[in-house]
């Protein structure tokens, strides 16, 4: 008799279920990272942007009316929120900056 390599079918959907298996599992975790580093990017940027209100407040006299009065001279460039929202500048300390994507905040 001569031994047969391979698989067997049984075998083969054997495996293929447990990788499907493992997919499913991690699939949702690897998303649900992605979303807290994105999160995470976002409050960075809107802590800049609260340092950067700050200090054109202190030395305007005035918090901004707009988040393009920060740049140059407070930022290189306007932030993005990495999912797509959109900041608001708040009147400074006791409004901070807002993104209006929920669970995006400092």
């Amino acid at each position: 008799m001569s031994a047969k390599s391979g698989l067997s079918v049984v075998e083969l959907t054997i495996v293929v279920a447990l990788l499907l298996l493992v997919a499913a599992i991690s699939v949702p975790s690897i998303r649900q990272n992605v979303q807290r580093k994105r999160a995470a990017r976002c409050a960075q940027n809107l802590e800049a942007l609260r340092v950067a209100s700050g200090n054109y407040a202190a030395e305007k006299g005035a918090p901004p009316a707009l988040p393009a009065d920060l740049v140059p001279n407070y930022l290189p460039a306007l932030p993005v929120c990495p999912s797509g929202g959109a900041y608001a500048l708040g009147d400074g300390a006791d409004a901070p900056p807002t993104c209006t994507i929920p669970g995006h905040h400092f």
